[in-house]
Formats: C-alpha cells, structure tokens, sequence
C-alpha cells in the first residue's frame, strides 16, 4: 500500500474561481495556482478533456489540453493535483488551464450516479461520507453547522460564561425523563451510566462560585431511533448564578439573533415556505 502524496501551499477553489471569473473569455491569467481535490465529473471534445475537480470550498473545471499535460489518465473518483493558470473559457465558465496534473489517490469505488446524487435516504444517513461527497447541500449543511457552533462560543464567550466538560460516564443518572444507556466498569465492579443531560454536573460549578458555565456535549437516550430522535445527540445547557427564567429568556432571543446575524447575516429564514424573524423582541406566549 503507498503512501499518501503531499501537496502542500495549495490554493482554494472558491478563490480560484473568483480570479478566474474576472477574466475575459477564453483568456487566462500569468499567476500559477495550486488546486487539489476530486474530480466528480469528466467530459472530452477532442484532444480537450474537461474535469470538474471539488474541494470543501467549490467546485471548478479544469482544462485539460494534451499539448499541455499530455494524455489524460484519470478516473471519476480520483483525488488529483493540477498546476496552472486561473481561465475563462469561451463560454464564460471559471476554470483552471492545467499544466500539470498528478494523482494523489486512486478511487477504487464506482461513484453513484454524479447528476441525481445520493437520493436514498437510509443510505444517506447510513453512509454520510458518500451523501457528503455526492451532494453540496449536505456538505453546506455540515459547514453551516460548524459555523453555529463557533458562533454560539463565542457570544458565550463575550458575555463571561466559562465553557466546561462535565463526565459522560456517572454512576447515577438524572436532569431529564429518559432512559440511559447502561455499561460496567470493571475496575469498579458497578454499573455506570452515558449522561442523559449535563444539568446536574453544571449546577454543581455554580455551586463551586463559577457563577456562568456552559457546555456543547454530547447526551445519550435509550430510546426510539428516527432521523429527527437519535440517540446520540449535542445539547448545548448554560446556568448563570443571580439571574432567573426572565434572563435566560432574554439571553435566549439575544443568542439566536446574534448567532443568525452572524452566520446568515440576517435574522429572517424561510422554512417551509414559511418566513420566520429571528430578531428580538420574541413574542411571549
């Protein structure tokens, strides 16, 4: 089995192909960039084969001329690094004209049909890697995701909480109606149990005089299982000494706007066809 190839200072698509869309068509540009990624779909005309190579940023087309890089041996599938210069093909499509093209990973696998994606859904949630590699809108998602998160941090962060890691393994479970996993602990010779809330755990920091803690962790639920009920969930819990249920609504409304404005930069979404206003003040029930 060999190694995997490096190919380090590499550039990312979606800045490629802002440079390459400034450009007139059917010209291109004297700076040498540095792409890798997969390459989801092959097309030739000639002695041109066209490739449209994806990475986490986008998605670009790369023009393969064999003048330039000789004869083409790539596969759908394949992880590749291409050397050349940001262009706009006649048509007005951003693209990289390639001067060297390495494979840096063979795929062994038949990818799904490129055009409908993965549609199945078991085999969506049982296979997230191939959903990702087929489908954009999952890959957003998951993007989408990690910027909630660190958006949340950081509007914790900025108003004094301390973020914390309470024990997932406990030997008595409680902060929620739900029933736990349960393993043994053979050192112990006792049952122990995965959380089913981080509640209990954090009130005791407040307790300690932390006074604003809060975690992002991972809860467990012995329950039924569906694609909205998993039982591995992230629960985001805070607690806040000398503040009650008015605060931690208002402080509710001010994270959700904040982080919206952060992350979509708006506050307004539509769901369902539905338009929703995440801004304050919320209406109270």
């Amino acid at each position: 089995m060999t190694s995997p190839k490096r190919f380090p200072d590499r550039d990312e698509i979606a800045a490629v192909r802002e440079e390459a869309a400034l450009l007139e068509p059917d010209t291109e540009s004297s700076e040498k960039r540095r792409l890798a990624g997969r390459v989801m779909a092959r097309r030739g005309h000639g002695k041109l084969t066209f490739l449209d190579l994806v990475d986490r940023s986008g998605r670009i087309q790369l023009l393969c001329d064999d003048s330039r890089t000789g004869p083409i041996d790539i596969s759908l599938g394949d992880v590749v690094a291409a050397i050349g210069f940001p262009a706009n093909s006649r048509r007005g499509e951003p693209s990289l004209a390639v001067d060297e093209l390495t494979t840096l990973s063979k795929n062994r696998s038949p990818l799904p049909d490129t055009f409908h994606g993965v549609t199945d859904q078991e085999t969506r949630y049982r296979k997230r890697y191939l959903d990702l590699l087929m489908n954009d809108e999952t890959r957003e998602l998951f993007l989408l995701r990690s910027r909630v998160v660190s958006a949340i941090r950081r509007v914790l962060d900025t108003d004094g909480f301390v973020e914390v890691e309470t024990p997932i393994l406990q030997p008595r479970y409680g902060g929620a109606f739900a029933h736990p996993f349960v393993t043994r602990s053979e050192e112990l010779d006792a049952d122990i149990y995965l959380r089913i809330a981080t509640e209990l755990y954090l009130k005791r920091l407040i307790v300690g005089g932390l006074e604003r803690v809060y975690e992002i962790g991972k809860d467990f639920r012995n329950e039924s299982v569906s694609y909205k009920h998993q039982p591995e969930f992230t629960m985001l819990e805070w607690y806040e000494a000398y503040a009650d249920y008015e605060d931690t609504m208002a402080r509710i409304e001010a994270l959700v706007e904040q982080v919206a404005q952060e992350v979509l930069g708006t506050t307004r979404v539509t769901f369902k066809s539905q338009e929703i206003s995440l801004g304050r003040p919320w209406r109270r029930i």
